[in-house]
């Protein structure tokens, strides 16, 4: 990977997620994580309204922005996140189903301080970027398009590893997106 592309995170930056569409904030200088907040509840089990919203005072405790995101092609239009999609329809192997749903996931977030992000156009990422650069990211490029995965992350967050990457690993492989991936690791 091109490590000059790479940035510092910044307490702006939304945690958002690894989609590699254009989007309507600009604030992309947070870490990329599946689904922004819902990595971490996948993680670590959290299926109901209120574990979401302890996540996202976590997440500003450790200076980033929560967020969700949709799309202008679902309706509702938060389930524009594949990563979301595929968790809400038990999908994601071993990772319970969360009991609330895409808008009351969104309006959950907004309420703990948290953004929603409004996604356009279609999914042409060709690679997908496995960061291992501590508080660094890529910023989406939708010339360029890429899913960034910034796995440095796990380590802020006390997350299981093995269980995030094989989620990442799942949810490219069953949205079609691009069996290419490449690390970036520290020097």
């Amino acid at each position: 990977a091109d490590v000059s592309a790479l940035i510092p995170t910044s307490s702006d930056g939304l945690m958002k997620c690894v989609d590699g569409r254009p989007s309507d904030h600009s604030a992309m200088d947070g870490p990329k994580a599946l689904g922004g907040v819902y990595s971490i509840a996948t993680n670590r089990g959290v299926t109901d309204i209120e574990g979401l919203k302890k996540i996202c005072e976590e997440v500003k405790k450790c200076g980033s922005v929560p967020s969700c995101h949709g799309d202008e092609h679902a309706h509702p239009a938060p389930m524009g996140c594949g990563f979301f999609k595929l968790w809400s329809q038990s999908k994601l192997e071993g990772i319970p189903a969360p009991k609330f749903d895409s808008e009351e996931g969104k309006a959950a977030i907004m309420e703990a301080g948290g953004v929603y992000e409004c996604l356009a156009g279609k999914h042409e990422e060709k690679v997908v970027y496995i960061n291992f650069v501590e508080g660094t990211t890529l910023a989406p490029n939708g010339d360029d398009q890429a899913f960034v995965v910034d796995a440095w992350m796990t380590g802020t967050y006390n997350l299981d590893v093995p269980k995030y990457l094989v989620a990442a690993a799942s949810t490219v492989e069953q949205l079609g997106g691009p069996l290419k991936a490449k690390l970036i690791v520290p020097n």
